[in-house]
């Protein structure tokens, strides 16, 4: 007798003998698990309880079989299509935007189902739509725009899900994206006054890409930090050149008041371009000044002092992501927020031995 949760039991495979259907009793066969446990992985369902272990093997099961989920007859039963785009406005392809990009697709992956990563960033909330809406998309993922964004009620009145980490205690005018990276900024300038440091630079490109409130609160919020601990917080805006990074350490440098012993860089390039010109003025690193980035990008652990910094796990968040995409394409109910990524510091060099 057919298991009643068995929605989704052939899927069509490029792999399989005569490119025949792979069904769930052929993955359940391989994964040394039960049909039902299959169904219940593949439709990701909420209400059973699936160890980690045993959901990786069914999941390698069928990409061993080569299964693909079919998104067709979700697709007709839904009404929406198999991708999910993800917004990126104006973000270029970076270590870190690609790790994010492949931590969704990976996890979309294992359903079926394709990310449309868009870079644009639209004059209007129509040239959104109009960019977005010709995919017909089971969901468009909100990570880098303002919670509100006019776009998102607009998908939202279309019946299009759309996934979200907004907390009610974010306003209007930040992100998800803004959050991830007020905690990571928080990381860094405690791990630095953790590390004995008294007066840290904030090192910034002249222009962020995001709202001037989101900034000012952050400022607010690291200073009064750092007071706490008896230390103070100055903000350096620099274009990310050499001639431009190398004049601001020649002013900290010939500056007859107390040069910052501590650098919070923007991220990793900032950091190491930072680190670079302190080097070549004679000063150490970390002994003289401690230096930090952020995105843990390859260089960062080849240079000379290796570069500490911070790294975000993607993973758990693009599985997350998939987990919201079938949930609302099985017409299941889940109205819980997205996680942030989780963030970890990579302590290397550039920074010293607790104090």
């Amino acid at each position: 007798m057919r298991h009643a949760t068995l929605a989704l039991d052939t899927y069509t495979s490029k792999h399989h003998p005569n490119h025949v259907g792979v069904t769930s009793a052929d993955i359940a066969e391989r994964a040394g698990v039960s049909r039902a446990t299959v169904s219940y992985v593949l439709n990701d369902n909420p209400r059973q309880s699936i160890s980690p272990a045993t959901r990786a093997t069914v999941l390698q099961a069928a990409r061993d079989l080569g299964y693909r989920p079919n998104v067709a007859a979700q697709a007709l039963r839904s009404g929406r299509g198999r991708a999910v785009v993800f917004p990126l406005p104006g973000l270029g392809h970076t270590h870190i935007v690609t790790q994010l990009i492949g931590a969704c697709q990976s996890a979309l992956d294992d359903f079926g189902l394709a990310l449309v990563a868009d870079h644009t960033a639209y004059e209007s909330v129509d040239a959104q739509l109009d960019a977005w809406l010709k995919h017909s998309p089971a969901a468009v993922i909100d990570l880098l725009l303002p919670h509100g964004d006019p776009v998102l009620p607009a998908l939202r009145s279309r019946g299009i899900q759309v996934l979200s980490s907004a907390m009610d205690t974010e306003a209007g005018w930040e992100s998800t994206s803004d959050a991830l990276a007020r905690e990571c900024r928080l990381t860094q300038i405690t791990h630095l006054l953790d590390r004995g440091a008294t007066d840290i630079a904030i090192v910034v490109p002249p222009i962020l890409p995001t709202d001037p409130r989101t900034q000012r609160a952050f400022l607010a919020q690291v200073r009064r930090l750092a007071k706490q601990r008896g230390a103070r917080v100055r903000l350096a805006r620099v274009r990310l050149d050499s001639t431009a990074v190398s004049r601001l350490v020649d002013r900290w440098v010939a500056d007859p008041g107390p040069r910052p012993d501590a650098v919070a860089a923007h991220n990793d390039d900032y950091a190491i371009a930072v680190q670079s010109a302190l080097l070549a003025h004679g000063v150490r690193v970390p002994d003289d000044v401690q230096v930090m980035g952020v995105d843990d990008i390859p260089l960062a652990r080849a240079v000379t002092p290796s570069l500490t910094s911070i790294t975000a796990d993607f993973a758990p968040y693009g599985r997350a992501v998939a987990a919201a995409v079938m949930n609302s394409l099985a017409k299941r109910s889940n109205s819980t927020p997205l996680p942030l990524p989780p963030h970890h510091l990579v302590v290397r060099s550039s920074t010293r031995s607790e104090s």
